[in-house]
């Protein structure tokens, strides 16, 4: 998975007294990975001499190489919102996927359509021309569900009857004489034989609606128990994304996301899953191996008619609202340790002010300290 954009935290240097060459080096903070946009210019280098100017708080700014005046690149200290984040590949479909497999024996005749949607009480398939019926709850139906019978299917068998106006009873499990008279009237609005009796297979148990993926027992074959008949999904619109393990702190369950579709319109999106394992890729043409974890995120609203698409996935790792801010090239390295900036004034003169750094982001840094405000004035790196 390749990344269109990147961003990270750039980790705060030590402070120290050292004034050598080598250590005004490594008083640059260093971004991760996009080394030509997040190194800063720590210090001042005049060509002179070959000298290299350090900045003290307190003081006037170091004068540009070959010249008593100070730099006159400038921006302004803003206030805003900080976020670091990422943008990576997904695919768009349908969370969840599942196989029904026939429990009744007999001639498939009837299948509903791919790509549509078969609800609670609705006909999923046909067996020797009699419904098999979905029915929503977590647990699987594995018998017949008669009078006396206990336990969660009946439970779910009993919610289900209610919630489809068959009622006069109470759902608690236990399948009595009441419940028996409401499945015979919900057997009668099926075209079935009026029993009182759920027969193993009649019903099968689901989540939620599925949205049919595939035929596995074409209409006029044979299906015995435990043979497959079809594939389906929720109807719930997912995004699945395979994460560079590297990545890993990007993502975190019930964090929100950006989604752009192939269309160009963006949605908003949760993360309802992080994988704990770990899948290998062997790399192209030489590379390395590719070491992903499986993540998925819910969407927020409907994405019409698009089943399956390539989509590109904002992840965010920080985020840090109303801060200040200044350009990361405004940083400089002080001689005692530590950073400031340049402030400059109404006259056009800069004076350097210690400041304390927070988060980075998008080729800017969090600042605190040293009298700043929005508008302030700062000087930058040419």
């Amino acid at each position: 998975m390749t990344a269109a954009t990147e961003s990270g935290t750039v980790p705060r240097s030590e402070a120290g007294g050292d004034d050598s060459p080598d250590a005004a080096r490594r008083h640059r903070p260093r971004g991760r990975r996009r080394r030509g946009h997040w190194i800063i210019a720590a210090v001042l280098v005049a060509a002179a001499g070959g000298g290299v100017y350090y900045a003290t708080a307190g003081t006037g700014t170091a004068p540009a190489a070959g010249s008593d005046k100070p730099t006159q690149h400038t921006d302004k200290v803003t206030r805003q919102t900080l976020i670091n984040s990422k943008q990576v590949d997904g695919t768009l479909g349908f969370k969840g996927s599942t196989s029904v497999m026939g429990r009744l024996a007999g001639t498939v005749t009837g299948l509903p359509g791919i790509g549509s949607t078969v609800s609670r009480g609705e006909r999923l398939y046909g067996v020797d021309g009699k419904p098999v019926v979905l029915l929503y709850g977590k647990s699987p139906a594995y018998r017949d569900m008669k009078s006396g019978d206990k336990g969660e299917d009946v439970r779910q068998l009993e919610e289900n009857l209610q919630a489809l106006g068959y009622g006069g009873f109470t759902a608690d499990s236990e399948f009595t004489d009441l419940t028996a008279q409401a499945v015979k009237r919900w057997q009668k609005a099926l075209g079935l034989s009026q029993t009182g009796k759920v027969a193993d297979g009649r019903v099968v148990f689901a989540s939620g609606s599925l949205r049919i993926g595939g035929h596995k027992a074409p209409v006029g074959s044979d299906v015995r128990p435990g043979g497959p008949v079809l594939t389906g999904t929720s109807s719930k619109r997912q995004v699945h994304v395979d994460l560079d393990i590297g990545d890993r702190s990007l993502a975190k369950k019930d964090g929100t996301t950006t989604v752009t579709l192939p269309d160009g319109k963006t949605v908003k999106g949760t993360i309802t899953s992080v994988g704990t394992t770990v899948k290998k890729t062997p790399g192209e043409n030489g590379a390395a191996d590719k070491s992903t974890i499986g993540v998925d995120i819910e969407l927020a609203d409907d994405v019409a008619d698009i089943t399956e698409a390539p989509v590109t996935v904002g992840l965010q790792s920080a985020k840090k609202e109303n801060v200040l801010t200044v350009p990361i090239t405004a940083l400089l390295a002080l001689r005692e340790g530590g950073y400031g900036v340049e402030v400059i004034g109404a006259d056009g003169k800069g004076t350097v002010s210690a400041v304390k750094l927070g988060m980075f982001a998008n080729g800017r840094v969090e600042v605190s300290g040293g009298g700043l405000t929005a508008g302030t004035t700062v000087g930058v790196a040419a």
